[in-house]
């Protein structure tokens, strides 16, 4: 299996702030330099390329899934910081149920898009069953184009992404919910208790108002959950359940800070409900939107021991947002 790359061209974003270096070749060096030659692997299937074995942008793996793709490379391996770098054009869809399975026990490893904007590489879920699971440790996946549904024909994606293993992180991404009414997810990202230290930063999520869902990043439970730098624009079906929503199981020592929350449904009335009794962290600096609640008292909705730190909330146009929740005496 091939190693490194010469590749040295510089200004690809979302390598920094995952990896702490600017261009891939810096990813490289720094994998064999300190973690004993940890995989990097190439994916691409633009027209013109020769497809190969991953080892180089020119010799590139034509998926990230399937027996011939780079996640199976991985072969369970543990704790080696691998990287996929996918390159700018690609496009795979996403057609069933744990579509990255083959990824076996493989943990510490991070999918990493190069290029900006629509350029993007793009993965879109197809089924309404179909899922990619990040259920094996420290997975990530930076600055890629994520379509949760088909856009087009009748599909409802009931639960594209679960994760369910410690570590693991969705950076930078824009992340497409829905087109239309027919055309949605019902839940876009599902965490488990054991999601511990689950990051979700950087990201645009974009939803159609006719492409309500119950919920756009239900967390349950987990230690350490951090949400923050995100800006999110879709609609809930229920209005008092907002775009981010804490369920079932309190999560603990949880750090919401710093997002842009539009819940743009027509009836909304809530952006963050997070009212587990037992629920700890902090939600800070987020400035939310909804449609209807003129008196802003339900859009971040909390119970436990939640602290709230200069948060507004906003209910119509070329307004500004007044500060939500009783003052400390």
């Amino acid at each position: 299996m091939a190693y490194a790359s010469s590749l040295t061209s510089a200004g690809f974003p979302g390598i920094t702030g995952s990896y702490g270096s600017p261009q891939p070749a810096g990813v490289v060096g720094g994998l064999n330099t300190y973690w004993g030659g940890g995989l990097v692997l190439w994916v691409g299937n633009r027209s013109g390329l020769e497809a190969g074995d991953g080892s180089s942008p020119k010799r590139h793996m034509s998926s990230l899934f399937g027996t011939g793709g780079a996640l199976a490379a991985l072969q369970g391996s543990l704790n080696y910081g691998h990287v996929i770098f996918v390159m700018p054009g690609h496009a795979e869809s996403i057609t069933a149920a744990d579509a990255a399975v083959l990824t076996g026990a493989a943990t510490s490893f991070a999918i990493v898009g190069l290029g900006t904007g629509a350029g993007r590489p793009t993965f879109t879920w197809t089924a309404s069953g179909s899922t990619w699971l990040f259920d094996t440790a420290r997975t990530v996946i930076d600055n890629c184009v994520l379509q949760l549904e088909p856009t087009t024909g009748t599909v409802t994606v009931a639960a594209p992404i679960t994760v369910s293993a410690a570590g693991c992180a969705i950076r930078n991404c824009k992340i497409n919910t829905g087109t239309d009414a027919n055309n949605k997810v019902t839940i876009g990202v599902t965490t488990t208790a054991a999601a511990d230290g689950f990051v979700f930063e950087g990201n645009t999520v974009k939803g159609a108002a006719l492409a309500t869902m119950t919920t756009f990043l239900r967390i349950v439970g987990g230690t350490d959950i951090v949400i923050r730098n995100n800006r999110i624009t879709c609609g809930t079906t229920s209005a008092a359940v907002g775009p981010i929503q804490n369920l079932t199981t309190a999560a603990v020592d949880a750090w919401i800070d710093n997002n842009v929350i539009h819940n743009n449904a027509a009836s909304s009335t809530a952006c963050i409900t997070w009212a587990l009794a037992s629920s700890t962290g902090t939600i800070s600096n987020n400035f939310c939107r909804n449609m209807t609640d003129a008196s802003n008292a339900q859009i971040v909705v909390t119970s436990g021991d939640m602290q709230l730190f200069e948060n507004r909330g906003v209910n119509n146009s070329n307004e500004n947002g007044i500060s939500l929740g009783t003052n400390s005496a």
